[in-house]
């Protein structure tokens, strides 16, 4: 009995009420693989022209191997300020979590994303009500753009991007970014926990992925706010 009830749980999870093409529409399919493109094709255009910056734990991989991709290229490209002071593109490698915080985990990092996409994609067939198709276009594009990146590991040799699902010698795994902002400095924040972030030199440096992740979670929570606040005004107005 205990056996059939899980299997009907889990087969609810995959019942949904409408087609495929009513809640992912071919128009919103196609706005998100030239969304995707993009990340990628902007990824593949820095590794293969900027200096690759690597922490410790990722030169451990590349030791013995020549290091043509962290000398041959362009230390980094100015694009705001002077030399760069406040925006300048310079190529690193995000094999942890959001921020780059935690520890160095690639292969995690590879399943969660997965799996969270996989989340929010049953989610959004089954809660269509929820959001809207432009917002969730930004989110779904952000991720599956550094999905794809993380499948890949590139080579401090050749530039050449690698399809693995681990580390691999002579190759760096990691999340594209290249996009560097000044940020805050305030060093009294330094120490204060919640504030800490106030204290960094440079926001943690991005891609145009994380940006369309960024963006559509913004508008998702300014949506659920204007929602909350509606409903709360529509209670006070029955009251009176």
């Amino acid at each position: 009995m205990k056996n059939n009830n899980r299997f009907d749980t889990i087969k609810s999870i995959f019942q949904f009420n409408k087609k495929f093409l009513e809640i992912y529409p071919v128009w919103w399919l196609a706005i998100l693989s030239v969304l995707v493109f993009l990340d990628l094709i902007t990824k593949k255009w820095m590794t293969d022209h900027l200096n690759f910056h690597l922490s410790y734990s990722q030169l451990e991989y590349i030791k013995n191997y020549k290091l043509n991709a962290l000398i041959d290229g362009i230390p980094y490209i100015p694009v705001l300020g002077k030399d760069g002071e406040y925006i300048k593109f310079r190529l690193v490698f995000n094999d942890r979590f959001i921020f780059g915080s935690g520890p160095s985990a690639p292969v995690l990092g590879i399943y969660l994303t997965f799996f969270a996409i996989l989340f929010l994609f049953i989610y959004r067939w089954k809660n269509d009500e929820f959001g809207n198709s432009f917002i969730w276009l930004l989110i779904f594009s952000g991720a599956i753009g550094n999905f794809i990146d993380k499948l890949f590991v590139k080579s401090v040799e050749t530039r050449e991007w690698v399809f693995s699902l681990g580390p691999k010698p002579g190759h760096v795994s990691g999340v594209v970014d290249f996009v560097e902002c000044i940020w805050f400095g305030w060093e009294k924040f330094e120490n204060i926990p919640i504030l800490s972030f106030l204290s960094w030199q440079t926001w943690p440096t991005f891609n145009l992925a994380d940006s369309l992740i960024v963006i559509g979670i913004t508008f998702l929570f300014l949506l659920m706010l204007k929602e909350s606040w509606t409903e709360l005004k529509q209670n006070q107005n029955k009251k009176e």
